[in-house]
């Protein structure tokens, strides 16, 4: 399964010329550094590949369908593209939402025997289905796979971990979560069968996690404004930090995605802005600001139509931006 953007011939949109704040400038990486910082090495003044522009909101504050009971945080969109797939955290369901149309098809609870859970990620998966990680009350998190229409088809997680607070599924399906009870990364099958576990490079909480086509880990470092870039197995193949030095680094990085191309995706919340790399880790520049209608994104998901989707700290919609590559 694919995470990103295809190019879409039937759209129909003009987008506007990039803003001038789209250009990056580059700084060496100290080779003492055992991470290497690859977003600095890339050379002055890379134009943008690629043009935004906003499109409209997704969601409101409520109960009913479509409504959000507080932040929304976590979201994917299905593999055609039409499809968003919701968590509702505080109304313990998740929101199945026409793109098109922006009218709620369906929700479903994410209760499961003997508790309920309290979705903190989901992903879908090859064939649709849809994997959720669902945290209970008490720290005990299961792997909940889910029907399309929300019919659960079987759960585990008890046993591989503890206390799942970031959860990730890569395109061969391997379910990669952030451990925090054992400050481990887990990854998984989507059976439940374990296949691999190592440290966290990230020392305090990691609240998201997102996988590449080749099935390397991005862990955001929210306090130390990085983002760790590991290979499938654990080892480190560098960070990611915006080139130009102290005021041009991320100031709390958060959610992160990759396109179909790899391409990377990150959050700057304290900046109100978007950050792109390319798929070796270099720096493209900020796509979107606050000027672009942005203010502290904090969780952000690619669609294959052409669509960015991004949710703001404390905000119960989301916000969606079209997106064309040049």
């Amino acid at each position: 399964m694919n995470y990103g953007i295809h190019d879409n011939p039937n759209c129909d949109d003009i987008l506007p010329p990039p803003p001038s704040h789209l250009m990056s400038v580059g700084l060496e990486v100290e080779e003492e550094d055992p991470y290497e910082q690859i977003g600095r090495k890339q050379q002055f003044e890379i134009p943008i590949q690629g043009l935004v522009d906003y499109k409209y909101e997704i969601g409101s504050s409520g109960r009913g369908p479509g409504q959000f009971g507080g932040w929304v945080q976590y979201f994917c969109v299905s593999e055609d593209g039409r499809t968003l797939y919701a968590c509702d955290s505080f109304n313990k369901r998740i929101q199945i939402i026409s793109l098109p149309d922006r009218k709620c098809k369906h929700s479903f609870t994410t209760t499961m025997p003997q508790y309920d859970y309290c979705a903190r990620g989901i992903a879908v998966l090859r064939g649709g289905n849809v994997c959720v990680n669902c945290v209970g009350y008490d720290g005990t998190s299961k792997i909940g796979i889910f029907t399309p229409d929300g019919q659960l088809v079987h759960n585990f997680g008890p046993g591989l971990i503890g206390q799942s607070l970031a959860m990730t599924v890569d395109p061969m399906d391997r379910i990669t979560v952030v451990d925090r009870r054992r400050m481990r990364i887990t990854m998984m099958s989507k059976n439940g069968e374990g296949i691999n576990s190592f440290m966290n490079p990230v020392k305090d909480d990691s609240l998201r996690i997102c996988s590449n086509s080749r099935g390397d880990i991005l862990v955001p470092d929210h306090l130390k404004n990085v983002v760790w870039w590991l290979d499938e197995r654990g080892a480190p193949k560098g960070k990611l930090i915006p080139p130009g030095g102290p005021k041009a680094s991320f100031t709390y990085p958060g959610g992160v995605a990759v396109d179909a191309n790899d391409s990377v995706f990150v959050c700057d919340v304290g900046n109100h802005g978007i950050v792109k790399f390319d798929s070796e880790g270099h720096c493209c520049g900020r796509i979107l600001s606050k000027s672009d209608s942005l203010w502290r994104p904090h969780d952000i998901s690619i669609s294959k139509r052409g669509h960015l989707l991004i949710s703001e700290v404390s905000k119960t919609f989301i916000k969606l931006f079209g997106y064309q590559r040049q």
